[in-house]
């Protein structure tokens, strides 16, 4: 799962929008930032918000989960 779907999906933190909003700023050619980073600028998570995020992300896409 992408992490804007997180965070609007799972955890609730942020809007649709405010997610469309993100993006937006993150295709600028001089942003440069990541999503998160830019989340985080604009005060809608924090950076405790997006570790946690991430940390799920990754427990769900690692194929090796749960494996002996």
């Amino acid at each position: 799962m992408l992490l804007g779907e997180l965070l609007v999906n799972r955890y609730r933190l942020i809007s649709k929008e405010q997610c469309r909003e993100a993006l937006e700023r993150q295709t600028d050619p001089e942003c440069g930032r990541r999503l998160g980073e830019i989340l985080i600028e604009m005060g809608l998570i924090t950076q405790e918000d997006l570790e946690e995020a991430l940390d799920y992300q990754l427990s769900q896409s690692d194929p090796w989960q749960g494996a002996p």
